[in-house]
């Protein structure tokens, strides 16, 4: 009965932050309700902590405003992508490219109407049409796109397939769409595919990379890799390396090499989570959830090239740290009560404890999100999923904040020299 009535308040709750707040704030800011509320719905949150959670992350979201022009089609969807047309100055181009947030979202709510509530098909008709198929619009906006389609499509509900599909046209990123179109580079057919972990360790020591980021971490600055001609051309020989041959177990290396980057890569004896690592295991679950609704081996293959290349943007953003297994695989699982129940019943009495440090920590939604992606990866596992147990563990042993945002005084990984 719990269940049913949380999830009749999340739907309650997600068809009101959809009709009063703007997807992306004029401070660029996202709205992150809906992904909290469905992080919350995936760990079986009551009711109350639903609201809870509502009440504060919607304090200062501001409603829509109107676009300057509608959306009626899938040629003015495409001409409006990203609204890189209309983008006279960079000093304007953070209010210009959401201008038209609105009468996307307003196109998509019609069109689900016409698909009569069907989210998948609803999205599969935009992700896989038109001169700039939408899948490719996953991709942008740090993963975002990629997170509400999963989420919709394991929730069943519409209303975040038409969020996905706006924030994959307003978060439309040329660049990422021209590093994924990209043919495979002359002379690279012959040479042996690689794994994910072996494209990482690569890439760690590539010349071609150094001097790229050069005001600190934080993935706001992947535009200085776009403007990068030598590192998109890298990134281009990496993504066709990839072994794209069993892509499940390509998958499960992605998983496991995301477990590596979240916690084995501070400095010995000074753990620090990075935010933006924090992402990876999120996005890889977001793909195995949606690989299975791709028929074709070609569509595939995009969603894990994709996802790969969000792997190594994030990567290089945050300054290519070095990669120490020890330090998450000496992480030690409790004897008893050390299996993944453990993990969320702490989580859940922090949220309601009478400790303000914990409940804190565990009203943080990118760390709950992140242990519930591990979670679901560590099922998933053909190795038995210990390194994401023990991940989680670290998490909720070791984590106080996150870094890696380019914050004053932050702690800092262990970045090579």
């Amino acid at each position: 009965m719990g269940q049913q009535v949380s999830r009749t308040v999340f739907d309650s709750l997600l068809a009101k932050t959809h009709v009063e707040h703007a997807l992306i704030q004029p401070d660029e800011r996202h709205n992150n309700i809906p992904i909290a509320l469905a992080t919350l719905v995936f760990l079986n949150a009551t009711a109350d902590q639903l609201r809870a959670v509502y009440e504060s992350e919607g304090a200062e979201l501001v409603s829509w405003s109107p676009s300057p022009e509608n959306i009626t089609d899938k040629e003015t969807r495409a001409q409006f992508l990203g609204d890189e047309r209309h983008i006279p100055t960079p000093l304007y181009a953070a209010y210009y490219t959401i201008r038209f947030q609105r009468a996307y979202l307003t196109y998509f709510s019609m069109e689900n109407g016409r698909f009569a509530g069907n989210a998948k098909a609803l999205a599969m008709s935009h992700l896989l049409t038109g001169a700039k198929p939408l899948i490719y619009g996953l991709f942008g906006g740090l993963g975002r796109p990629l997170v509400f389609l999963s989420d919709a499509l394991e929730l069943q509900t519409a209303v975040l397939v038409v969020q996905s599909l706006t924030l994959a046209s307003v978060d439309w990123t040329e660049p990422i769409y021209d590093l994924l179109t990209s043919p495979q580079p002359p002379g690279q057919a012959g040479e042996a595919r690689l794994s994910p972990e072996e494209i990482i360790g690569r890439l760690a020591y590539d010349g071609r990379f150094s001097g790229v980021m050069k005001s600190g971490p934080g993935f706001q600055g992947v535009a200085n890799i776009f403007m990068n001609p030598s590192a998109k051309s890298a990134i281009v020989e990496y993504l066709h390396l990839l072994d794209c041959r069993d892509l499940t177990a390509t998958l499960q290396r992605l998983s496991r090499l995301s477990v590596l980057l979240l916690c084995g890569t501070h400095k010995p004896g000074a753990p620090a989570f990075d935010f933006y690592l924090a992402h990876l295991p999120t996005f890889i679950n977001s793909v195995r959830v949606l690989l299975v609704n791709f028929q074709e081996t070609r569509h595939q293959i995009i969603l894990v090239r994709g996802l790969l290349l969000l792997v190594v943007l994030v990567y290089i953003t945050q300054l290519r740290p070095v990669v120490n297994p020890t330090l998450l695989l000496s992480i030690e699982i409790p004897p008893e009560n050390g299996g993944w129940n453990a993990i969320f019943e702490q989580s859940r009495a922090a949220r309601d404890g009478s400790s303000a440090a914990l409940r804190e920590k565990y009203n943080d939604m990118q760390l709950l999100r992140t242990l519930r992606s591990l979670w679901e990866l560590g099922k998933e596992d053909d190795q038995g999923g210990r390194q994401h147990l023990q991940a989680a563990w670290k998490l909720a042993s070791q984590w106080q904040k996150w870094t890696g945002r380019g914050d004053d005084r932050e702690e800092t990984l262990n970045i090579r020299l």
